[in-house]
């Protein structure tokens, strides 16, 4: 890898900052598998990065987290109302948090048939909150205006604290819904403002609104969206098609595309189950309605096609399922998903709506796994379309699809082989982040020679 110190016209590592709502504690979600591994290829690199989160933890059962690996090397970590002390994280900004603690550290050692009559009344509490939820697919529910998402007065004057305490050159607003934390900055500030976006809202919004699905992901529309992403200098697009339309919407930024990247598994010599599909997802909506649709206009096919055929889901969406299938298993949260890839014979992306890149499809294709997927789930990645991927998006043709590749061997063995090269070709953290690494170079080696210029005309 290139040494940047010798090519940017500075004597020091480039120094990003990178400014987010949440802390990407852990692999759980792909939003946080994205940031954690682009922040790990930027260190390596030779950068040094910073990182700022402004409400970092909604909904964790503890008061206390952990920094990940990719960000335990730097000091350089500033988290809005916590305490670090090392790699541990304690959050003070609710007493109630740290009040019920005895009771969930009393949970962890409660005999197991307490725990069972405690999970039965979790449970049905929701099951209520998920009838409640698809009944909001067809009655008058609040959806948040897009305003709403901002970055608020509060968490505006912490990041420009941390921004002049670290003095990046390069600063990154996680989403485009920070976007007006760089209105904090003049335009005449050295660092390059950058959006990470993850995704196109407005087009999010209203391909969820088509099928009559309103997510809690704001409401946004083309205009708004554009506003936003023109506040910074280089906006980044997570897939080809995104960076069109982003180009689209912010002419005079530049526009890169930065995919995510996968560390390509070893698929020879390990011993997949015959029959066994897999699936694995967050507890997000496109996942639970894409995997809803799944399980209840697609499985049964499958079973009927071949009865010995069977399902593993990972991941927290387990939690929002609710129901018996047959020949399904919901493992929930797992800590290591290979032998889970390794076992299956081919990945679902049964994906209604969304935009982005459907990252489950990117972790398949590295583990050589042949998959089904849905129109919407090869978004970004239209190059393994008919050779890694079959796609399909009525219950008949997808259930046929799986149906082939489960039982046509030499398919499937073929597909496993395309799944790999593509991979390696495609989605290497050096073809995925390498372009940024060699514009931000640039750019700095630009800005060096414009400095040393206007000193000399000075």
């Amino acid at each position: 890898m290139s040494n940047l110190k010798t090519q940017h016209g500075l004597n020091r590592p480039i120094k990003i900052q990178i400014i987010s709502r949440n802390f990407p504690i852990n692999y759980a979600s792909g939003s946080n598998m994205y940031v954690l591994d682009f922040i790990r290829y930027l260190q390596k690199a030779g950068c040094e990065v910073g990182f700022v989160s402004l409400d970092p933890f909604p909904g964790q059962k503890f008061p206390w987290s952990f920094i990940p690996n990719a960000l335990a090397t730097t000091d350089k970590i500033w988290i809005r109302n916590n305490l670090r002390i090392a790699r541990v994280l304690l959050r003070f900004n609710s007493l109630s948090d740290w009040l019920t603690v005895p009771l969930r550290l009393v949970y962890l050692y409660l005999p197991k048939q307490q725990k069972n009559i405690y999970r039965a009344v979790r449970d049905a509490f929701k099951r209520l909150l998920q009838k409640q939820k698809q009944q909001a697919t067809t009655t008058n529910v609040h959806v948040r205006e897009w305003q709403e998402l901002l970055a608020t007065s509060e968490e505006v004057d912490f990041a420009k604290t941390q921004f002049y305490r670290f003095k990046p050159d390069i600063l990154i607003v996680n989403y485009v819904f920070l976007a007006n934390i760089l209105d904090a900055f003049p335009p005449n500030e050295t660092a390059l403002k950058v959006i990470l976006t993850h995704d196109i809202f407005h087009k999010r919004f209203a391909n969820f609104k088509k099928i009559g699905i309103f997510i809690d992901a704001g409401n946004w529309d083309w205009q708004a969206e554009a506003m936003l992403l023109r506040k910074a200098q280089v906006v980044l697009a997570i897939q080809k098609e995104d960076a069109y339309d982003l180009k689209q919407m912010a002419p005079e930024s530049e526009v890169i595309c930065l995919p995510k990247a996968a560390e390509v598994n070893n698929y020879h010599n390990v011993k997949q189950v015959p029959g066994r599909c897999f699936f694995v997802g967050n507890a997000v909506d496109h996942n639970y309605y894409g995997l809803k649709w799944f399980l209840e206009d697609v499985w049964l096919r499958v079973i009927e096609l071949m009865p010995n055929s069977s399902l593993h889901v990972c991941g927290s969406v387990c939690d929002l399922i609710q129901g018996n299938y047959p020949n399904v298993r919901f493992l929930g949260r797992v800590n290591d998903l290979k032998p889970e890839y390794e076992a299956a014979e081919v990945c679902l992306v049964p994906l209604l709506a969304g935009s982005g890149l459907k990252i489950k499809l990117v972790e398949a294709m590295s583990y050589g796994r042949a998959c089904v997927s849905s129109s919407v789930g090869v978004q970004g990645l239209g190059g393994a379309v008919g050779s890694a991927v079959l796609v399909a998006d009525t219950p008949e043709d997808f259930a046929a699809a799986i149906h082939m590749v489960l039982t046509k061997t030499e398919k499937r063995q073929w597909m496993e082989e395309q799944a790999h090269k593509y991979a390696i070709a495609k989605l290497s953290p050096q073809a995925a982040y390498q372009p940024f690494v060699d514009y931000i170079h640039q750019y700095l080696y630009q800005f060096q020679k414009k400095m040393k210029q206007t000193r000399r005309l000075g």
